[in-house]
C-alpha cells in the first residue's frame, strides 16, 4: 500500500471509524456475557448494543482497548511501522505522528510489536533450529547480542520466501519475567512478553550443515545488531524480544501487505 491509497482509504478518523465496524462485524461481534449477537450500532456513541442491554464500544477485545488516541492515529502508527524497511525510533515516530508526547508514542509503538509477535508465535520455525553462542558466559549485553541469541528458521521450497523468528535468550527472558514481577509488585504498568504465548519447547540446537546457511543468519543477526545500536541507540533488555518481533515481522512479509496483516492481528 503505498501513500496514495492509505490516505484515500484511511485519511480521516469517519473513514477509520467505518473501516474498523466493518471488519469487526465480518468477524462477528457477541456480548461476553449472554453470548449473543450484537442488535443494533450507535453511531453517535460508536458502540453495539446488546439485547440484554450491555454496550460494547469500538475499541473493546482488540488491542486499541484502554486507549485514548483517535483511531487515525492508530492507522497512521500502524502504515509507518509497516511501511519503513528497517525502524523508525521513537523521536522520528513521534515527529511523523505530530504526538509531543514521548510516553504515548512508546506505548503505542510497544503494542504494535507484541501485535507483530501474536503472529509470528502461531506458527513452528524448526526446520533450522541454531544457537549462535560463541561464549556461554558471556554477559548479556546488547552489544554481544550476536554470540548467544537463539535464531529459529523455517524455509520454505522453491515457490516460498523463507522466514524467521528471533527469539532472546532463555536466561534474559527469566532476567525479563522476574523485573516484571517486581515492577507490577510495585505498581508499575509494564507490557509483559508471553502473557497470552503458550510455553515454547526448544529442540536440540546445532549448525546448519552447509556453510552458507549459516553466514546467512551471521548476517541477518548483524542487521538486528545495527537496527538495536543505531536506530534506537540501545534498547533495555526487558523489551529487546519485542523489536526482535518487528524485525522478523518485517523480514518474514517483505512480500506482503503487511498493514492488512498487522490489522488483522489487533482486531483478534
Amino acid at each position: 500500500m503505498d501513500l496514495t491509497e492509505f490516505i484515500r482509504n484511511f485519511g480521516t478518523e469517519k473513514k477509520c471509524i467505518h473501516f474498523l465496524k466493518k471488519q469487526r462485524e465480518r468477524q462477528g461481534v457477541t456480548c461476553p456475557h449472554c453470548q449473543r449477537n450484537v442488535t443494533n450500532w450507535k453511531p453517535r456513541h460508536r458502540y453495539w448494543r446488546y439485547s440484554c442491554g450491555r454496550k460494547i464500544s469500538l475499541k473493546s477485545g482488540t488491542l486499541m482497548e484502554s486507549s485514548k488516541l483517535p483511531f487515525a492515529l492508530w492507522f497512521k502508527a500502524i502504515y509507518l511501522m509497516t511501511d519503513v524497511k528497517k525502524s523508525y525510533s521513537i523521536l522520528e515516530l513521534s515527529r511523523l505522528l505530530g504526538v509531543k508526547r514521548y510516553r504515548t508514542v512508546w506505548y503505542l509503538s510497544m503494542k504494535l510489536r507484541m501485535a507483530m509477535g501474536n503472529n509470528l508465535l502461531a506458527k513452528e520455525y524448526f526446520l533450522y533450529f541454531t544457537l549462535i553462542s560463541k561464549d556461554k558466559s558471556a554477559y548479556c549485553g546488547l552489544k554481544a547480542i550476536q554470540n548467544y541469541s537463539i535464531t529459529a528458521i523455517s524455509r520454505g521450497g522453491s515457490h516460498k520466501t523463507d522466514e524467521i523468528n528471533l527469539i532472546a535468550p532463555i536466561r534474559l527472558l527469566k532476567k525479563v519475567s522476574a523485573e516484571e514481577k517486581r515492577l507490577s509488585a510495585k505498581g508499575y504498568r509494564c507490557l509483559k512478553l508471553f502473557n497470552t504465548h503458550k510455553k515454547i519447547e526448544l529442540k536440540k540446537s546445532y549448525y546448519p550443515v552447509k556453510t552458507h546457511e549459516k553466514n546467512w543468519l551471521n548476517y541477518l543477526m548483524a542487521n538486528e545488531n545495527r537496527i538495536l545500536n543505531g536506530t534506537h541507540h540501545g534498547v533495555s533488555y526487558l523489551h529487546l524480544q519485542k523489536y526482535m518481533f518487528e524485525y522478523s515481522f518485517n523480514y518474514n512479509l517483505r512480500f506482503c501487505n503487511k498493514f492488512k496483516i498487522l490489522v488483522e492481528s489487533i482486531l483478534t
